[in-house]
């Protein structure tokens, strides 16, 4: 899965674009951009993937994405119950996506004191904000009304939308710190190269010196480039990603706790409670039994 550099239509005769799309099937490539992306999608089983955050939604997701954060979406449970849930709501599936630099709004718009809530938005996006409860009602709201608005209002809409984020207590992040989102043209594609080796075998052992083959480096060359563009080891990256998606496979509650462990790439149970401990900050067990009192006391 290669992340693919994919330019939006930000020109210079509006400060940023928004468009809406009808989905048939919620297949995105991986991919990443200089702009920021702000997306809601409505569908009705959908995995996101973002920097190495994997999760799963039902229904809707909105999200922020920074410039250079690769991210894709998928559809996740089968074309047909898709289509059968599409067909008995009566509701069509849809993106709505805004992309804008920056700049957009000249290049130290941002940076002027009442603009520093939003700032450090801007800068959280780099690891991806998801947003939820009423911040994501009334976003989706005013991303709709900006499809069918121009002149200066639709400026005030979209910083009305970064006031929220920067002040919604119903945010939170999706990629851990440290991602690789100040690269180059060269190392991207070098990176792409090795991330794509990495999220087709997380699950499974990976070798050093193939990957380090398929970056045209050494072993010890690549482990001190890794660890200069990700902010991590190799190992430490690849047990972050296992974990995220061990979390996913605790949430779906359709697995043990033993199965999940090996699913997602660990040897022994003991190494992975002790990595899920150190990640998470409680055991796989208890995080279990958390989502289980949350699904609890949102049905009661």
């Amino acid at each position: 899965m290669k992340p693919i550099y994919a330019k939006p239509p930000v020109g210079n005769r509006t400060a940023f674009q928004i468009r809406k799309d009808y989905l048939d099937v919620l297949d995105t490539k991986w991919h990443y951009h200089a702009e920021f992306e702000l997306a809601f999608i409505k569908y009705p089983y959908g995995k996101r993937i973002a920097g190495k955050s994997i999760s799963t939604f039902e229904h809707v997701d909105l999200v922020f994405y920074g410039p250079n954060l690769p991210h894709a979406w998928s559809a996740d449970n089968g074309l047909e119950k898709e289509k059968e849930f599409n067909y008995n709501s009566g509701l069509s599936s849809y993106a709505i996506v805004v992309h804008f630099s920056e700049s957009c709004f000249g290049e130290s718009f941002f940076t002027i004191p009442e603009m520093l809530s939003i700032k450090n938005v801007l800068e959280l996006s780099s690891r991806g904000i998801l947003i939820a409860g009423d911040s994501r009602v009334k976003i989706m709201d005013w991303m709709e009304e900006m499809l069918i608005t121009n002149g200066p209002k639709k400026v005030i809409l979209l910083l009305k939308i970064l006031e929220e984020i920067s002040i919604s207590k119903e945010i939170s992040l999706l990629s851990s710190a440290g991602y690789w989102n100040n690269i180059n043209d060269h190392d991207a594609i070098r990176m792409s190269t090795i991330y794509e080796y990495i999220m087709s075998n997380f699950k499974n052992e990976i070798d050093l010196g193939e990957i380090a083959s398929r970056a045209h480096m050494t072993p010890s060359a690549f482990c001190r480039y890794f660890k200069a563009r990700t902010k991590k080891t190799m190992i430490e990256f690849i047990n972050e990603l296992r974990i995220n998606f061990a979390c996913q496979l605790l949430e779906e509650n359709r697995r043990s706790i033993t199965q999940i462990c090996f699913e997602a790439g660990f040897n022994n149970t003991s190494n992975f409670n002790r990595r899920f401990k150190l990640l998470k900050g409680i055991t796989p067990q208890q995080y279990k039994l958390n989502i289980q009192q949350v699904y609890l006391k949102n049905k009661s």
